[in-house]
C-alpha cells in the first residue's frame, strides 16, 4: 500500500526487472561520446528498436495517463502507467541513467570510496547514502528523511530561481 505517497511507489519498477525484461532499457538513455541526446540516436533497445528508453519510456506512459478514456479501445493499466512514470522522472535525474554508452551508467568505472573499491554506480546509488546516514543522521532513516523534507518545503524550494538562472552552464556537461 503507498499510504497516499506516490513516492512509496517509485521503486516498482526496479522490483519488475525480472518479470518485464522488456522495460530493461527504459530506466536508461546512452549516448555515444558526445554531450548531447538525440532522440532519433539514442533512444532504442539492442535491437534497434525506437523509443526504448528512459526518454521514450516518460513520453509513452505520460501519454498513456494524458490519453486514457479518449478511445473505448484504451487498454492501458493506468495503476502501472504511473508508477512507471513516476519511476522513470527519478531515473532520468540520475546523472548515471542518462550517459556516455561506454561507461554502461558507470558500472565500468572503478572507484573508491573509503578505502572501499566500487563501480561508480553502485558508489551513487548506496553508498553516499548510507554514508551521509551514518555521519549526519545517527544511521536513521527517519531523520534523514524528516530532513529533507524540510529541507524540500522549507528550504531548497525557496530557491528555485536561483537553480533556473545557473551561472556554471559548463556543469551540466
Amino acid at each position: 500500500s503507498a499510504g497516499g505517497e506516490l513516492s512509496t511507489m517509485c521503486p516498482w519498477a526496479d522490483t519488475m526487472r525480472f518479470r518485464y525484461h522488456w522495460a530493461s532499457p527504459l530506466h536508461y538513455a546512452n549516448t555515444p561520446n558526445v554531450c548531447n541526446f538525440k532522440f532519433s540516436r539514442d533512444c532504442h533497445n539492442s535491437r534497434g528498436q525506437q523509443g526504448m528508453c528512459v526518454v521514450g519510456a516518460i513520453n509513452n506512459y505520460t501519454d498513456q495517463l494524458y490519453t486514457y478514456g479518449d478511445s473505448p479501445k484504451s487498454s492501458y493499466n493506468l495503476t502501472e502507467s504511473l508508477m512507471f512514470l513516476a519511476h522513470f522522472v527519478g531515473d532520468v535525474h540520475q546523472p548515471l541513467h542518462v550517459g556516455y554508452e561506454e561507461d554502461e551508467g558507470g558500472n565500468t568505472i572503478m572507484v573508491r570510496w573509503y578505502r572501499r573499491k566500487a563501480n561508480l554506480h553502485h558508489v551513487w546509488d548506496v553508498s553516499i547514502i548510507d554514508t551521509v546516514m551514518k555521519d549526519f543522521y545517527n544511521k536513521s532513516l527517519d531523520t534523514m528523511v524528516d530532513a529533507l523534507q524540510t529541507n524540500l518545503t522549507e528550504g531548497w524550494s525557496d530557491d528555485v530561481g536561483h537553480w533556473e538562472n545557473c551561472a556554471n552552464k559548463e556543469a551540466t556537461c
